[in-house]
């Protein structure tokens, strides 16, 4: 409890960036036509699927993570934090739910990372944590929502400055998987 008298606020911008993240994620878009479940966990897998590959750009060539990628971590953990006590989960049991927050987050960061050269690979690892069944992997919802996270990964590598200047895709028009049949305009 004292932590939150003796931490350091992040960054203006790192926090401008993880709402925006948060912001994208809670786009109609996502739950309406591409499947997502509108549910907290579906909430929650979109939050995290829309901070991964920030955090993920947030490296250092070296692979170790920048500052600004250590404070959108815990921008996140404190705000899924204070989402728990808000919907009134008490003291005792905060700290149970966040780590059960925490391992979700990084299996899925690591399972998106391992899958990100691989679009079918993406496909069922969206498949499986977003839409909640992997034998969606092949269905047009997981290859757009797949398109779309190439999407963001490359507009984060594109970024000059992320924290500052960093704009997510339209997922209204997300990019066709390259091994893609048919057009995911289908969905839309």
């Amino acid at each position: 409890m004292l932590r939150f008298f003796f931490k350091s606020k992040p960054d203006a911008a790192v926090r401008a960036l993880y709402d925006r993240a948060v912001a994208q994620a809670r786009l109609p878009v996502f739950y309406q036509k591409y499947g997502v479940p509108d549910t907290l966990d579906g909430r929650f897998d979109m939050v995290v699927f829309h901070v991964s590959p920030l955090i993920d750009g947030l490296r250092h060539p070296d692979g170790t993570v920048t500052p600004d990628g250590q404070a959108l971590f815990d921008t996140f953990v404190d705000d899924m934090e204070q989402n728990l006590r808000g919907m009134g989960v008490g003291d005792l049991t905060v700290p149970k739910r966040m780590k059960k927050f925490g391992a979700a987050f990084y299996g899925r960061f690591d399972a998106y990372r391992k899958s990100v050269a691989d679009p079918d690979r993406l496909a069922a690892t969206i498949a499986r944590n977003v839409l909640g069944d992997e034998g969606r992997a092949t269905t047009p919802q997981a290859r757009a929502l797949a398109a779309y996270y190439l999407a963001v990964v490359d507009a984060v590598r594109a970024a000059d400055d992320m924290t500052r200047e960093f704009a997510f895709p339209d997922p209204h028009a997300p990019a066709v998987l390259p091994s893609a049949p048919s057009p995911v305009e289908a969905i839309l």
